[in-house]
């Protein structure tokens, strides 16, 4: 069973593969892995490389598609008579196409374990593919898809063995099928309706394999996971109990969020995602989703007070939306202060209902692969690309520049939207020679563009500070010595490795108080703090330092010097000394 994935990564697990292992024990299934950087060829060649291979298969998805069909090709060209089959999300929605497309023996629509046992009994008995729901072939095509009423008995690819987590450590773990929503751009608008869940026993199970397996990622397949409150609740207590320094990623859905399920994901290390989509109530009734602005900005507030990160999706493209619009729902999404906000353009996929009304409501987008939107009656060719130029200034300047900690403040520093500020990042990026542009070069020219230089100091000590949180991130840490340390003339000193020295605006308690207050409050008249930030017993230690004192340390960094030459440069320096060691940020020895 061959999984291309879309690239090397934490979620480049081959779940599905893994699931139809754990469901067909009797038979000898192996998983390959390959990316979409492999070439068709060296694919082909690897799973033609077993003479003994009785059937090759592939889980299809959107973006594998294409070089699945290349890798098809080639196999046939190497192994004619080795039997294909295929499954997955994109065969389910197109069984037909795919078969034309691909001219492979079998496809394999819905869930696929509940048909791969009947197909693998057959080609191991040499015997014609079994004609049921869910199994078409050139000359047999199924009207309905594979269901399994109860997901219960299907074995778990984790605890059967079938999925190696030696391999990888992040893991795709799933916990539900099924929607209770039918928004018309999603698979599930043509769905039951009815969200299937993995009883409890399963989970803890799985937990504690995870556990003994070292998994640091985990991304959780439930793409409503708090519609059940007391289930999250519970899963959450399992997974602070059971792998409490794992990281985890849920889809979830305001409108199930309370204080308590918010201070609930706030005590497990995780990242929520909330589809969004557009922030008009009229444009999402297009595609069957309901939406208050007032009611999802309350519930996003608590998530801010419980100090969960989240993020938000939008599409744009949508049926009813314009360029405006879209720039109206980023200025919502933003003023929400996510921690990174997704942005991606309306895929029209088939097996959607939004793909069967596509031509009602007149949506030109691509016949294949990646199925985008190129026009609709209220979104030109055009403003889809100024769309697109500006979701990837946005992503630019908001989520790989950490723009929840200080976003907000330009804007209101200098009474901009967000959108504006965005916009003049694209500008100045567009127009710049090729080389990256500092955000802080960024910034200080549009505080004095705006008359507001003067505030930019605070700014400067924001940005400032934040750099030194990513430099202390993933360092080392200092501890406090568990022995009385003399001050004798041959001590060698040296200064901790996650030692950083900052002049400061402001003073450093304000600082790491997060800044309070606005940036004209905060304005203060007075000479620059000379700053000191360590690490120590993995928490952040600051302290201020003389002219002097920074000397001193200046010294020491990168080095080792004697007691007795510092001591002979710089006078009355033993308390200074002894307070460095005891604080850990002076090393003896």
């Amino acid at each position: 069973m061959a999984t291309i994935h879309l690239e090397e990564s934490t979620r480049a697990i081959p779940l599905a593969a893994a699931c139809l292992k754990a469901a067909a024990p009797k038979h000898d299934i192996e998983l390959k892995d390959f990316t979409l950087e492999h070439s068709a060829r060296l694919i082909a060649e690897d799973l033609t490389s077993d003479e003994s291979c009785g059937c090759i298969g592939f889980p299809i998805y959107l973006w594998n598609r294409s070089l699945a069909l290349e890798v098809i090709s080639a196999i046939r060209k190497i192994r004619p008579g080795v039997p294909i089959i295929a499954g997955g999300p994109d065969v389910t929605a197109a069984p037909q196409a795919f078969l034309d497309d691909s001219g492979i023996e079998l496809v394999m629509q819905g869930e696929g374990e509940e048909l791969i046992n009947p197909v693998l009994d057959a080609l191991e008995a040499g015997e014609p593919f079994p004609r049921i729901p869910g199994l078409s072939t050139a000359d047999f095509f199924s009207p309905r898809s594979a269901f399994c009423k109860d997901i219960n008995t299907l074995e778990s690819p984790i605890l059967s063995g079938s999925l190696d987590l030696s391999r990888n450590p992040g893991l795709l773990w799933e916990l539900s099928r099924g929607c209770p929503f039918a928004c018309d751009f999603c698979f599930e608008s043509k769905g039951s309706g009815m969200v299937r869940v993995f009883d409890t026993e399963r989970i803890r199970k799985e937990l504690k394999v995870m556990r003994e397996a070292g998994i640091q990622q985990v991304f959780v397949l439930d793409p409503t996971f708090n519609v059940n409150r007391d289930r999250v609740l519970s899963i959450l207590g399992w997974i602070r109990e059971l792998t409490p320094e794992t990281y985890y990623y849920f889809e979830i859905r305001t409108e199930f969020l309370d204080e308590e399920t918010a201070e609930a994901f706030a005590s497990v290390p995780c990242t929520l995602q909330i589809g969004l989509q557009s922030s008009s109530p009229e444009v999402l009734k297009n595609i069957n989703r309901n939406f208050d602005p007032d009611e999802f900005r309350a519930k996003t507030d608590l998530l801010g007070q419980a100090g969960v990160s989240f993020g938000v999706d939008l599409i744009y493209g949508l049926p009813g939306d314009t360029l405006s619009g879209f720039r109206d729902s980023i200025e919502y999404a933003l003023s929400l202060e996510p921690n990174h906000l997704d942005l991606f353009p309306l895929a029209v996929l088939p097996g959607t209902a939004l793909y069967d009304r596509r031509n009602d409501l007149d949506l030109k987008a691509d016949s294949s692969d990646p199925y985008i939107v190129r026009e609709t009656p209220d979104f030109s060719p055009e403003d889809l690309k100024s769309a697109s130029e500006l979701s990837e200034a946005c992503d630019s300047l908001y989520n790989k520049n950490r723009g929840i900690s200080w976003f907000s403040r330009v804007c209101y520093d200098l009474d901009m939207t967000a959108v504006d500020l965005v916009i003049k990042w694209k500008n100045l990026n567009e127009s710049a020679v090729p080389q990256d542009i500092l955000l802080k070069d960024f910034l200080r020219d549009v505080y004095e563009e705006a008359g507001q230089i003067r505030l930019y100091s605070v700014l400067e000590d924001l940005l400032g500070y934040l750099d030194i949180l990513e430099e202390l991130e993933n360092g080392e840490s200092s501890t406090i010595p568990g022995e009385h340390i003399l001050l004798e003339d041959d001590l060698m000193l040296s200064l901790h490795s996650s030692c950083r020295v900052q002049e400061l605006h402001l003073h450093p308690t304000v600082v790491t108080a997060g800044f309070p207050a606005s940036s004209e409050e905060l304005m203060v008249d007075s000479e620059l703090f000379r700053t000191l930030f360590w690490l120590r017993d993995y928490e952040l230690c600051v302290d201020l330092l003389s002219e002097e004192e920074e000397e001193i340390i200046g010294k020491l960094k990168g080095r080792k010097i004697s007691y007795k030459d510092l001591k002979a440069s710089y006078k009355g320096i033993d308390e200074f000394i002894l307070s460095g060691i005891l604080e850990a940020y002076i090393i003896a020895g």
